[in-house]
């Protein structure tokens, strides 16, 4: 493996360890905002909590605009797909993180072309 490789692979490998350490504050943070929001604003979250308040005629006109512009089921799938997001790329990571180790343990092998000569010789022969 030449120095650039080398080089390359020592910064990947700076990079999954970074990722590692933000890819779980990120999903702390995303949890945090849904926790917060459950705790605050449940009808963004809550579709049930929603309808049955709906049906008793608790919710006023300006949540009514709100919800009706986010839509609470669209807001759920937003965080899924963040946390989806976040759960890809560190499986990805991981993955270049096996490959790397993979790449740095296997000796270079030496290619011989020897034996692909004598085999073509030996055929001819026969």
């Amino acid at each position: 493996m030449t120095l650039e490789q080398q080089h390359y692979l020592e910064k990947r490998l700076r990079h999954i360890t970074w990722w590692n350490r933000l890819g779980w504050l990120f999903l702390v943070l995303l949890a945090g905002f849904y926790g917060w929001l459950w705790k605050n604003t449940p009808l963004y979250i809550d579709p049930m909590l929603l309808l049955n308040k709906l049906r008793i005629g608790q919710v006023s006109d300006v949540e009514i605009a709100k919800l009706a512009a986010l839509g609470n089921l669209a807001f759920i799938g937003c965080g899924i797909l963040l946390a989806g997001i976040i759960l890809l790329t560190y499986a990805a990571v991981w993955t270049e993180k096996q490959t790397i180790k993979i790449l740095t343990q296997v000796p270079p092998v030496a290619l011989d072309p020897q034996p692909t000569e004598s085999i073509d010789q030996d055929e001819s022969k026969t």
